[in-house]
C-alpha cells in the first residue's frame, strides 16, 4: 500500500511541476486601477460657527432651565439669594396672560382631544422618524 502511494505522490508531484503557474495579463493591473475610485482627501477645514452653535443650545437651553428651577424652588440655601420675589413676580407677569388663554382655550372638549391626538401623533412620528434613522445607518 506504501508503493501505490508513493507512485500517486510523485505522478501529482511531476504533474505539479509541468503545469506553469497561472499569472494575470499585463493589462489586468491597469484595468483594476482604473476602475477603483480615489478616496477623499482628509480636509482640514474648520467647522463652520453655526455648527458649535447649534450644538451647544441644548446645553444652554438645559442650563436656564437648571437655573429658573433652582431659583423657584424652596431650596434653603437659596433662599439666601436676593431677588427670587423679583424674579416671580416678573415671570408671573410674562406667563399670566398665556396661561389664562391656555385654560380658555383647552376648556372646549374637542379642543382638548384634537389637541391629544396631535401630540400623541406627533410623538409616534418623532419616533419613527429617530428608529428608522438610526437602523437605516
Amino acid at each position: 500500500m506504501d508503493t501505490d502511494d508513493m507512485l500517486t505522490d510523485d505522478f501529482l508531484a511531476d504533474l505539479i511541476r509541468k503545469v506553469p503557474l497561472e499569472s494575470p495579463s499585463e493589462e489586468f493591473i491597469d484595468k483594476v486601477m482604473t476602475g477603483l475610485e480615489p478616496l477623499p482627501g482628509v480636509s482640514s477645514e474648520k467647522r463652520p460657527y453655526f455648527l458649535w452653535f447649534n450644538s451647544i443650545i441644548p446645553y444652554i437651553v438645559l442650563g436656564l432651565a437648571l437655573i429658573l428651577i433652582f431659583y423657584s424652588s424652596d431650596i434653603p440655601f437659596l433662599n439666601v439669594m436676593h431677588g427670587k420675589e423679583f424674579l416671580s413676580g416678573i415671570f408671573v407677569k410674562i406667563f399670566q396672560p398665556f396661561w389664562f388663554t391656555m385654560k380658555s382655550l383647552l376648556s372646549s372638549k374637542f379642543v382638548t382631544y384634537s389637541l391629544l391626538i396631535g401630540v400623541s401623533a406627533g410623538f409616534l412620528f418623532i419616533i419613527d422618524k429617530l428608529f428608522s434613522r438610526r437602523f437605516a445607518a
